[in-house]
């Protein structure tokens, strides 16, 4: 008659192997990477996302140089707000436009440009841009340029015209 501590049956050690594989088994597939569900967001495609806001900035650029203010309508969104210091804030591309074309044009020679310090891409459809602008004039007396900075914070969305400026925050230095 066996007892407890006589020698386990050959069905007794197969089921001691299939447990201890079992367990074997749940172990390394508990340490393998987890793989993205059918429903996870696609990845971001960051680098195609700075190239469009480097072409935003192009265009902001150029519409300040060459005082387009159809460019620069572009580059804004519908429901845009712009903060300038010492300013109320301006709601809506189309008075922030009607305030570009307010502004004195740039003399002759004047080169803008802008010069992001962090570029973060929050998802899809948002971006944040941090940096600073310079505006560089030439004397027109043949004296050294005159060069004015200013730090700006702009949120940019992607909307149905492609990335433009949703909010932006500008101060002088």
């Amino acid at each position: 008659m066996p007892t407890l501590l006589s020698r386990p049956s050959a069905a007794l050690r197969h089921h001691r192997r299939a447990c201890f594989a079992a367990v074997l088994l749940g172990l390394v597939a508990a340490c393998q990477p987890r793989r993205a569900s059918s429903g996870a967001p696609p990845a971001l495609d960051t680098l195609g996302i700075q190239a469009a806001i480097d072409s935003l900035a192009m265009r902001v650029t150029r519409a300040h140089e060459t005082g387009d203010a159809a460019l620069f309508a572009s580059t804004w969104a519908r429901d845009g707000i712009m903060s300038l210091a010492g300013s109320p804030p301006v709601y809506g591309r189309d008075s922030i436009v009607a305030a570009f074309r307010r502004r004195p044009a740039l003399p002759p020679g004047a080169k803008m440009s802008i010069h992001p310090t962090e570029i973060r891409v929050l998802s899809p459809e948002w971006v944040y841009v941090m940096g600073v602008d310079t505006l560089t004039t030439p004397d027109a007396g043949g004296a050294a340029p005159t060069t004015a900075t200013f730090t700006f914070l702009v949120l940019v969305k992607r909307t149905e015209e492609g990335w433009q400026t949703y909010r932006e925050v500008l101060s002088a230095n």
